[in-house]
């Protein structure tokens, strides 16, 4: 039973990951102090110089290590032939080299598409986009707008962690920033590991392939900023709440990836949309459209531009798995458009 993973906070980890962006190429000694006047990210101030050595990773040895399968589906009946990629936004080095079959794919398509080409991040432009969205009106702090208990928890729980010298600088920065920081901590231990895009973006430009954009960093960051005083509100103590068992999530969210269980998925997904229904009311139908079924309108009408009107070639389409599965998922939404998309593995 993969409990963890349907968890709503498991969803975030597709915005999350633009945080590391800034924090794997920061320098705490060089991150500016955060101000009414000035801008900073309180996930790039102070991570990096505490984040893992080589030997924090996951360990593994040689005869334990199997490449990791993922999802990957084929999609037939456009103009042009393409494929769909199931990613995670983190990955354990053990994972590496991913499946032959995945290699392969990747090596065959011209033009790859992904949620964001992380490659191109700028940390300034990244740290300046977070504070124009996140930052609190001028004599508002988290702690007027969050429950007195979350705030002395969340506050607890940064203390405790890499983030322990910026924990004050929290208080200007809205729930839903706060909250996400929080849950990208146990990710941490992965940042000196390629994530799936990562990796995807890297071979592709390594190739000459065409890498296109699905979605902006203002986008990614917009979802979050977009959700009701409500909804944050509500974010903010479930992931408060929750944080003890986020890196059993990520754990079983990678052993799910690398065994390339279509089954799993698919009840993780179930999983993801039962639980949050029970724990978030009313409020999950904001969320969720928030997170994934808006997206995924939005991600299949562009790529059936791609397969129909683009330029001639092969396309690969890799974006967070939890896109895939469901009748509002990417698979459904392309079959109706009149596409064939068939598992592969």
């Amino acid at each position: 039973m993969i409990r963890s993973l349907s968890r709503p906070w498991t969803a975030a980890i597709l915005a999350v990951f633009v945080l590391f962006v800034s924090a794997c190429s920061s320098k705490t000694e060089n991150a500016p102090q955060a101000t009414s006047s000035q801008t900073a990210s309180p996930s790039a101030s102070g991570a990096v110089d505490s984040a893992p050595s080589s030997s924090s990773e996951p360990s593994t040895s040689p005869e334990a290590a199997q490449p990791a399968k993922g999802f990957l589906w084929k999609i037939e009946g456009g103009a042009h032939p393409g494929y769909l990629v199931g990613t995670i936004h983190i990955a354990d080095k053990k994972m590496y080299p991913l499946d032959p079959q995945l290699e392969r794919t990747l090596d065959e398509a011209d033009f790859v598409a992904l949620e964001l080409d992380l490659t191109k991040a700028d940390q300034k432009r990244t740290l300046e986009l977070v504070n124009e969205r996140a930052m609190l009106p001028e004599g508002t702090t988290l702690k007027d707008v969050v429950d007195e208990k979350d705030y002395e928890r969340f506050q607890s729980i940064l203390k405790k962690s890499l983030l322990a010298a910026a924990a004050p600088m929290f208080d200007q920065y809205e729930p839903w920033y706060a909250a996400m920081t929080l849950e990208s901590l146990p990710a941490m231990r992965f940042m000196l590991t390629e994530g799936i895009d990562m990796h995807f973006a890297k071979q592709a430009h390594k190739e000459g392939k065409e890498v296109i954009e699905l979605e902006s960093l203002e986008a990614q960051l917009d979802i979050f900023d977009g959700l009701s005083e409500e909804m944050q509100q509500l974010y903010f103590h479930q992931t408060v709440s929750s944080s003890g068992k986020a890196m059993e999530g990520m754990q079983q969210l990678i052993e799910m990836w690398q065994a390339g269980n279509l089954d799993e998925l698919e009840t993780a997904h179930k999983q993801f949309e039962q639980e949050g229904l029970e724990s978030m009311g009313k409020l999950f139908e904001e969320y969720n459209d928030a997170l994934l079924l808006s997206r995924n309108v939005a991600m299949a009408d562009k790529i059936d531009d791609f397969l129909q009107k683009g330029k001639d070639g092969t396309y690969l389409i890799a974006v967070g798995s939890l896109h895939m599965p469901g009748e509002s998922g990417l698979v459904s939404l392309l079959e109706q458009k009149g596409y064939d998309v068939k598992f592969m593995q």
